[in-house]
């Protein structure tokens, strides 16, 4: 089952890789719901459930944001996060895909894609300590470079994209 996870973390890695390269949020969401279905394929070979059940609701979160955009649709969705990850709780480190998602919903469901990005580096943050709790390694490595995508993201379209503006 380990190496089946490893395989499923690549197959989401070059999803998410995809998706961090798009500037236009339907098409980005579209996208990670297909690499969250992997991770949670993944971290469910690797016996990290709370993982798994995180990326399958960023996935119903993901197809449910690109259709409804309301505050109880986010607040229902936080709900069954928070309930998921009681009842997946396996000490502390288990807490840290529950944080990292509900705050990246709620940047998700703003409009402020430059939040979204800023929000996702903090993610990618916490989902790397998970990773290597449970050897995670192809996640790992996803993560990691998840992490300098999103970075090369804020600076093509935040810090670059901005300093153009300001020569024009």
């Amino acid at each position: 089952m380990f190496w089946i996870g490893q395989i499923m973390g690549v197959i989401a890695l070059i999803i998410l890789i995809l998706s961090f390269q798009i500037n236009v949020k339907k098409r980005l969401l579209n996208l990670q719901i297909f690499s969250s279905i992997f991770f949670a394929l993944q971290y469910l070979c690797l016996g990290a459930i709370n993982g798994c059940l995180m990326n399958l609701m960023t996935s119903i979160r993901n197809i449910l944001f690109s259709k409804v955009k309301s505050v109880v649709c986010l607040v229902l969705i936080i709900l069954t996060m928070l309930i998921m990850s009681i009842l997946s709780y396996n000490g502390l480190i288990s807490i840290l895909p529950s944080i990292a998602v509900i705050i990246y919903s709620i940047a998700l469901w703003q409009d402020n894609l430059k939040i979204t990005r800023i929000v996702e580096v903090i993610s990618c943050i916490l989902f790397i300590i998970y990773n290597i709790k449970f050897y995670a390694i192809s996640g790992l490595i996803a993560t990691i470079l998840e992490l300098i995508f999103a970075i090369i993201a804020i600076y093509r379209f935040d810090i670059k994209g901005r300093k153009m503006s300001y020569e024009k």
